[in-house]
């Protein structure tokens, strides 16, 4: 069977590996310019940053089975099970990439075609499946058997309005209630090697930031630097104000905790950070409209229930 998958995150990737394992010739489309999504790694002035998903953990034995392989090809390897200072934490094993976090969707993508840069603006269906047409002046279109769609519920939604399409009410419903938090990432470059002890994360050391680390203390950057990601309710205060209002005070802070001097650094933006609100069930499947609804929206706020979200979708299709 032909499919496509829309969205390159590690609920796209995990769907169209495991479609294409077992025989199906896939192709995934993503409107940026890698995949990965939350699962972000950039480079900037010589380090390499984790500025979206810090690690994952995997407790399902599908998840076991997906990281022992990422493992074994040497893209992964574990990274703490606790953070001096918190012993209340889970004591569950924290991987990240070797090269970043975005080595996971990497691997998985060495399995099926890619487009990158296809922002999709309509899907029409038509007896035989589906067609779907690339924004702007691109030629890109694709024909498939099936569909499925893994980017964040408001985006499926607004797709699905350029398209003059919809589905039952309760479903629709249900697409609508999904709600995600915000957050600001500040990614920097540290003057001299952080006062952080392994593994080099300081987890809410104001209420203003979630997460603080040190990118070549966790064993992915060869020169210091840092990624700050605010909280929820920071991000939204702050979330149409400038780089020159917002930043400042994260930077303060990231200083002070880091006894290091950040000399240059760059702002993202992430609209779709962690789910409190999901969909209900673990991905969405209708054989009759050859289209399936997967990704953290549907599975939940950690990287392993979006994977997951992806396997079930693509188990439901193989179903059949």
């Amino acid at each position: 069977m032909k499919i496509l998958v829309i969205g390159a995150g590690i609920s796209g990737c995990t769907c169209a590996w495991r479609l294409a394992q077992s025989g199906h010739d896939v192709t995934l489309v993503e409107k940026g310019r890698g995949v990965g999504g939350r699962m972000a790694t950039r480079r900037m002035e010589g380090a390499r940053i984790d500025h979206g998903a810090q690690f994952f953990t995997a407790d399902d034995p599908r998840m076991k089975q997906l990281s022992q392989s990422w493992q074994d090809a040497g893209v992964i390897v574990p990274w703490y099970d606790k953070i001096p200072g918190r012993e209340e934490l889970s004591g569950r094993i924290r991987f990240r990439g070797v090269q970043g976090m975005t080595g996971p969707a990497k691997a998985l993508s060495q399995s099926f075609q890619v487009e990158t840069g296809f922002f999709v603006d309509l899907i029409q269906k038509y007896q035989g499946g589906w067609l779907v047409a690339e924004k702007g002046n691109g030629t890109r279109t694709f024909q498939c058997d099936h569909l499925i769609i893994t980017i964040p519920s408001v985006q499926m939604l607004q797709l699905f309005e350029r398209s003059h399409y919809t589905l039952d009410t309760e479903t629709m419903d249900r697409l609508r209630s999904i709600r995600h938090t915000q957050c600001l990432a500040v990614l920097g470059i540290l003057d001299r090697p952080s006062s952080l002890k392994a593994p080099g994360t300081v987890t809410h050391p104001v209420q203003e930031i979630d997460w603080l680390s040190d990118n070549h203390i966790k064993g992915i950057s060869p020169i210091p630097s840092c990624t700050i990601h605010a909280s929820n309710n920071y991000s939204q205060r702050h979330w149409e104000t400038t780089d020159e209002e917002r930043v400042p005070f994260l930077l303060s802070v990231a200083e002070e905790n880091l006894k290091a001097k950040i000399t240059s650094w760059s702002s993202h933006r992430w609209g779709y950070a962690k789910p409190v609100v999901t969909f209900g069930r673990t991905y969405w499947h209708s054989t009759q409209e050859k289209l399936s609804l997967a990704g953290d929206g549907f599975g939940g706020e950690r990287i392993e229930n979006a994977a997951l979200s992806g396997w079930a979708a693509a188990d439901a299709i193989m179903a059949v």
